[in-house]
């Protein structure tokens, strides 16, 4: 084999590895690229603990937006009355408004309505008498990773909510 052609396979090789080098997961420094990383990873199901209101209930612990929106529905406002009601009568208990958005839009657009629809969420709760210490905001973005693991109005529609997450203090 002539050396020249060694030598393009060498650097051949030696550019593969340096590339698989780059394909690592490192923490991204930056805090909206790794926002933007997690947008795009799907979100497995929100299991919730024994022993708090409406574990084996999720339709009770879970409010739904329109595209976009980040309104509370009147069902919604009923769900969040209910859970108020239990976050008043038990100071132990913290729930985490988890926002999520469907699979359409930027990263950055749907971190934002994300976020907005869980500050929705705590708001109506705070005006309901949930003390702040009780409440934090998480936002999501898109619950899938591919637009085509959800190409219809119904699963989209499904992904535009906010879950309460409770735990104990």
């Amino acid at each position: 084999m002539p050396s020249y052609l060694r030598l393009r396979l060498l650097c051949l090789a030696g550019a593969v590895l340096l590339s698989a080098c780059g394909t690592l997961d490192q923490p991204a420094a930056d805090p909206s690229a790794r926002a933007a990383k997690a947008a795009r990873e799907p979100t497995p199901p929100t299991p919730a603990l024994p022993n708090t209101p409406f574990a084996d209930d999720p339709a009770k612990r879970t409010i739904y937006f329109a595209l976009g929106e980040a309104t509370i529905s009147r069902e919604g406002i009923e769900v969040l009355r209910e859970n108020a009601m239990h976050l008043k009568n038990d100071p132990q208990l913290v729930v985490t408004l988890v926002g999520y958005t469907d699979n359409l839009g930027s990263a950055a657009y749907n971190l934002a309505v994300a976020d907005k629809r869980a500050e929705a969420a705590s708001d109506k709760l705070r005006s309901l008498g949930v003390p702040r210490n009780q409440l934090r905001r998480q936002p999501r973005a898109s619950e899938q990773s591919g637009k085509e693991a959800c190409d219809s109005e119904t699963c989209r529609q499904s992904m535009r909510k906010v879950e309460l997450v409770y735990e104990r203090r």
